[in-house]
């Protein structure tokens, strides 16, 4: 599979529209566009942003390979505040969410069983 349609699939899978990933990597939606119809190539700076949003590796991005890693930006945690902590939310899958939603949950159990004690 090639970038381009690689692209788009990690985009549908994860539920986003072209205009989403525009506004996450600051670019117009004719540009990811592009890149989707191979018309156009992102570039390094990009394509790291990409391959963050996704979740995968540049490699993964550009040659497929399957195993999906960490990139350098993700693994220095940023600092926690509302505003931060919904903008990483919406860019997770649906299932990603639901996990999220369900540790959530259970923070929220462990904390009044804190607070019965």
């Amino acid at each position: 599979m090639s970038f381009d349609k690689r692209l788009k699939a990690l985009r549908v899978k994860n539920e986003m529209t072209q205009e989403y990933v525009a506004r996450r990597l600051n670019v117009a939606r004719s540009t990811i566009a592009g890149y989707e119809t191979k018309n156009r190539q992102p570039s390094h700076e990009k394509l790291t942003a990409l391959a963050s949003l996704f979740h995968v590796s540049i490699d993964y991005l550009l040659e497929g390979e399957e195993s999906i890693t960490l990139t350098p930006s993700q693994s220095v945690p940023e600092p926690v505040t509302e505003r931060n902590f919904l903008e990483r939310y919406r860019g997770l899958s649906p299932e990603s969410k639901r996990d999220v939603l369900k540790c959530i949950h259970l923070l929220e159990l462990r904390d009044s069983e804190q607070a019965d004690s």
